[in-house]
């Protein structure tokens, strides 16, 4: 067990290094290895750790002062350093590695102290006999409240780790709610913009995003498949699913500014004070697969304009489960993201040449490969800004458990 709890505490402080190392390597676009490594690392840590906890009940000796503190460090970063990230201006997971190998350190020298031989644990801190009843029966009663609490841990940390690695980080589930992330890149006095949008929030979120924009020679890239042949037969429009949670839709809200067109692109930029230009970047409805079209109209008529959204969920799935196929889905995310961010992707060179900040607020799924075509380019990550969309704590639960139940 000694050899376990050093092998613990050793991990604590590598994948607090690794951790540093991380975070700069990801903000400067460097070693993309580092992730992985450092991934194993905490995903090891986190093992032994929970071993650890479990030795608790079976030997007496294991310091407490000295695991337990860390143990606690493990919880905290179950979720995400929450509330760290929102007050530290992007630099919060940087800050909380930081900590975590001070905070190690500073663990080991008061074993050092408390043994007056060594920073890692020594035979003589394990003399006599290491099993107790007395401590298996304390040990199980504390773990009646702390194996659940941890078990949800787990799951939420879990949860939020793929929806970041999904989404490329853009969108970040924390303990109050969901944020989106913004990354600015920045090269030859030149920004881009990456603001992960999603389509369902509190307005103040869309209204904070808005009020950010800079209002000279600044091009908003703005998302929004257009339809000039009328191929889709339904409305397309969260607006419901909006209303029946209590948020607002990204459709109510529109960013202030002139529209021009692609020929206004290539011209000179003119000072003048009317707001940011925006751009329309998106393609037509005719560049889909008529598969994706057939697919959109279905989400629209079952689900996004049902009166039930259980039961419009129900009827959207019974349909999806006798039309899509694996290739409907591989084409639909090749109209839905690979086409899209290709064309706004393509826009960027000419961008850049007329103006010197490009927003470009479209849905988080996007931002991943968007992100990928920007540092291609040689542009850096010059900062970070985190915004919450929705609040768990502000959702009208009595009105959507109604409204459930009603639907039954």
């Amino acid at each position: 067990m000694r050899k376990l709890a050093n092998l613990f505490l050793i991990l604590f402080v590598a994948s607090a290094v690794s951790g540093i190392f991380y975070v700069l390597a990801q903000h400067y676009g460097l070693l993309p290895f580092t992730a992985q490594f450092h991934r194993i690392l905490w995903g090891a840590c986190l093992i032994s750790g929970f071993l650890v906890y479990i030795g608790f009940g079976f030997n007496r000796h294991l310091p407490k002062r000295v695991l337990i503190p860390l143990l606690l460090w493990l919880f905290w970063s179950l979720v995400s350093y929450w509330p760290l990230d929102y007050f530290s201006l992007g630099w919060g997971q940087l800050a909380a590695y930081v900590a975590q190998l001070v905070f190690g350190v500073m663990v080991l020298k008061v074993n050092s102290l408390l043994n007056n031989k060594s920073l890692l644990l020594v035979p003589a801190q394990f003399s006599g006999p290491s099993f107790s009843v007395a401590t298996l029966v304390k040990f199980s009663l504390i773990s009646l409240i702390v194996l659940p609490i941890t078990l949800l841990l787990v799951v939420f940390s879990l949860l939020s780790g793929v929806l970041d690695r999904s989404t490329g980080g853009f969108v970040q589930l924390r303990p109050d709610g969901i944020y989106m992330q913004e990354k600015v890149y920045h090269l030859d006095g030149k920004d881009i913009r990456l603001a992960g949008m999603i389509h369902l929030g509190h307005g103040s979120y869309y209204s904070d995003l808005i009020a950010s924009i800079p209002t000279e020679r600044t091009l908003i890239l703005a998302e929004g498949v257009s339809d000039d042949t009328g191929l889709m037969r339904e409305r397309f429009s969260y607006g419901n699913i909006a209303g029946n949670l209590g948020l607002s839709s990204q459709e109510q809200f529109h960013f202030a500014g002139r529209r021009i067109g692609l020929a206004e692109l290539s011209q000179p930029y003119r000072e003048r004070h009317d707001g940011p230009h925006i751009l329309d970047a998106d393609i037509d409805l005719q560049q889909f697969d008529p598969r994706s079209v057939e697919v959109l109209n279905a989400l629209a008529r079952y689900f996004l304009n049902a009166e039930s959204l259980w039961q419009g969920y129900l009827q959207f799935n019974r349909w999806a489960e006798e039309n899509i196929t694996v290739d409907t889905n591989r084409v639909l995310m090749n109209d839905l993201i690979d086409k899209r961010n290709q064309a706004v992707v393509d826009l960027l060179p000419q961008a850049l040449e007329r103006y010197d900040v490009v927003v470009i607020p479209w849905g988080a799924l996007h931002m991943k490969g968007i992100e990928v075509a920007v540092r291609a380019a040689d542009f850096y990550l010059h900062d970070t800004y985190l915004r919450r969309s929705i609040s768990f704590f502000d959702l009208p639960y009595n009105r959507i458990i109604s409204h459930f139940r009603s639907n039954e």
